[in-house]
């Protein structure tokens, strides 16, 4: 099975599947699964956050050198974009650190930022001159994520960290994905009545 199929990208919006970057059976978040710059770059070609001139640009211009503190950058935009969604769907919206830390990264991003006409509109693009341009897309994403979608359908799985727009009617979904949260929450759902 292939790291980055189908269920990888289960959250409606790309934002939120990297947020959903780590292997995670419970509420942990202590695997990640773009620990590494293979894992990230086979991420970043699947998900549709980069387009092709930045999937060349990280194939072939990110020096080895810059790749170690890169990833460490990103893993921490991940985990205060978390920390930041976890907050809206519990609903504690009050001014937190991870609120405010995101806030300023958008802010950030759009100033590294110019405004491009594609097919539908007009949309932020990073300057990829500048050594952050890599968190400016995924920040731009995070944003695009926050301006543009219902917020108010965001959820977190019962069983693990994962989170996904919950589209459906009424109460919907309750798990990041049927065939593993899902099953493994009735089972155990089960095996507590049998006892």
């Amino acid at each position: 099975m292939s790291l980055w199929n189908q269920d990888a990208f289960i959250g409606g919006h790309p934002a939120i599947d990297f947020a959903n970057t780590v292997e995670d059976q419970d509420k942990l978040r202590e695997t990640s699964r773009i620990s590494d710059w293979v894992n990230f770059l086979g991420w970043a070609k699947a998900c549709s956050i980069f387009n092709k001139q930045q999937i060349h640009a990280l194939e072939y211009q990110i020096q080895q050198i810059d790749i170690p503190r890169l990833l460490e950058n990103i893993h921490e935009l991940r985990e205060t974009q978390y920390a930041a969604l976890s907050c809206i769907v519990w609903g504690k919206i009050k001014p937190n650190v991870a609120m405010q830390t995101l806030e300023a990264g958008i802010k950030t991003a759009i100033s590294n930022s110019y405004w491009v006409l594609e097919e539908t509109g007009y949309k932020w693009a990073p300057n990829m001159d500048n050594p952050r341009w890599v968190i400016d897309v995924l920040t731009l994403s995070i944003e695009d994520l926050l301006r543009f979608e219902d917020i108010t359908k965001l959820k977190e799985c019962g069983r693990c960290t994962w989170m996904f727009l919950n589209k459906g009617r009424g109460r919907g979904r309750q798990w990041c994905n049927m065939s593993t949260c899902g099953n493994r929450a009735k089972s155990a759902s089960f095996r507590n009545r049998q006892q």
